[in-house]
């Protein structure tokens, strides 16, 4: 049924494939959004009319992408990742699918200054994260 939703939905993207398979060849686990979750978050601020957006956990740039596509020109993409590899193979992707002006972050030491102490960020400290965001973001 996904597979079929998917082929109705999401049309043929070779940034977001692209995404997908590097992250993958990258070692990053296999746990981006699925493609029909990556177009309910692209249409979610396109409807929304989202100038800035905020994304906390990159991973392999696979829904920044979605997200970035949905952003005007004169929009701005923040976006925030621990850990060093992953942020690496994001910038990769996102550059690739030619959004890298649209990017600001993706980075792992932006990341751990929000998680503190050298500790990630996980489920627990997601509220506390989110309020440093909102003071650190304008």
């Amino acid at each position: 049924m996904d597979h079929y939703i998917t082929g109705l939905l999401v049309p043929p993207d070779s940034a977001l494939d692209s995404a997908l398979r590097d992250s993958a060849a990258a070692g990053l686990p296999a746990i981006a959004v699925s493609p029909t979750q990556g177009k309910l978050l692209h249409l979610l601020a396109r409807m929304q009319g989202a100038r800035l957006i905020l994304e906390i956990g990159t991973l392999g740039g696979y829904s920044t992408i979605w997200l970035a596509q949905a952003l005007p020109a004169s929009g701005r993409l923040v976006t925030l990742e621990v850990d060093p590899k992953h942020a690496v193979t994001a910038r990769a992707n996102i550059a690739r699918a030619g959004l890298a002006t649209t990017l600001r972050g993706a980075s792992s030491k932006t990341g751990n200054k929000l998680a503190g102490n050298g500790n990630s960020l996980d489920r627990s400290t997601s509220l506390n994260t989110l309020m440093t965001c909102c003071r650190v973001v304008p």
